[in-house]
């Protein structure tokens, strides 16, 4: 199993919406895919319909996890925890390590949608996945929030056998007549190189709106010429960054 988490310090970056299609373009592709949803908002979770809802993702921080006999081709583990494990987490950190390794045979990907301000919770994502795709605002404080994931990619990999693969940084919302941000994207690519992905995804109402309807884009019933596009363009660079046969 490959895990695939998507995580940036920054709310409104389009953590959710990126991580559902990459879930759903998986899932198009014919894998087994387990979705690990740990924003407590746990909107992933409702955007996921087709998805098979396995209940909270509280037994995979607990001690002895035993996975069920059968598992859906498509399934969603949410993030139903009420904070018991915030004031005392290494425990927690430690039994997901654990654990984890138990669902390998039985799925082919795992994606991981993140909480939107660092906390243990977005280190147990980085601790297990083995590939992580960074979303970019270019707004004030977009670029700042990619230097603190860089900081807390290093803290991780203190701890991990093997480092972080970096998929790559996507920026998200674009609008290209915007002289500002077509400045700072082109600061960022200087800065990052090849660690940022060679296409972006514009502002486009439509991403969001098929998110709200359990569809990815491309089953939206809206006419989507112009936001179609660039979403097929991201995933499958991100694929082939990820190595994946889609």
């Amino acid at each position: 199993m490959q895990t695939i988490a998507i995580n940036v310090e920054k709310g409104g970056a389009g953590k959710t919406m990126i991580a559902c299609h990459v879930a759903w373009h998986l899932a198009d592709a014919g894998h087994r895919v387990l979705f690990l949803d740990l924003d407590r908002q746990c909107n992933a979770t409702d955007a996921l319909a087709d998805f098979e809802s396995l209940g909270s993702c509280k037994p995979l921080f607990e001690p002895g996890y035993t996975p069920p006999a059968t598992f859906p081709r498509l399934a969603i583990y949410s993030n139903r925890m009420g904070g018991e494990y915030d004031a005392n987490y290494p425990p927690a950190l430690s039994n997901l390590n654990a654990n984890f390794p138990a669902l390998d045979s039985l799925f082919d990907y795992c994606v991981i949608d993140t909480p939107p301000s660092w906390s243990w919770i977005n280190y147990a994502a980085l601790l297990v996945c083995n590939h992580l795709i960074v979303p970019v605002e270019l707004g004030p404080f977009g670029p700042a929030s990619t230097k603190q994931v860089s900081d807390s990619i290093q803290t991780v990999n203190a701890k991990r056998r093997t480092p972080i693969h970096m998929v790559g940084l996507i920026p998200n919302r674009v609008r290209a007549n915007d002289r500002h941000q077509m400045d700072m994207l082109a600061a960022i690519k200087s800065k990052t190189g090849r660690n940022l992905f060679s296409t972006y995804l514009p502002e486009r109402a439509h991403y969001s709106q098929a998110i709200q309807e359990h569809v990815p884009v491309w089953r939206f019933d809206k006419d989507v010429r112009t936001s179609l596009p660039p979403m097929r363009a991201f995933l499958e660079e991100a694929m082939t960054r990820i190595g994946s046969k889609v």
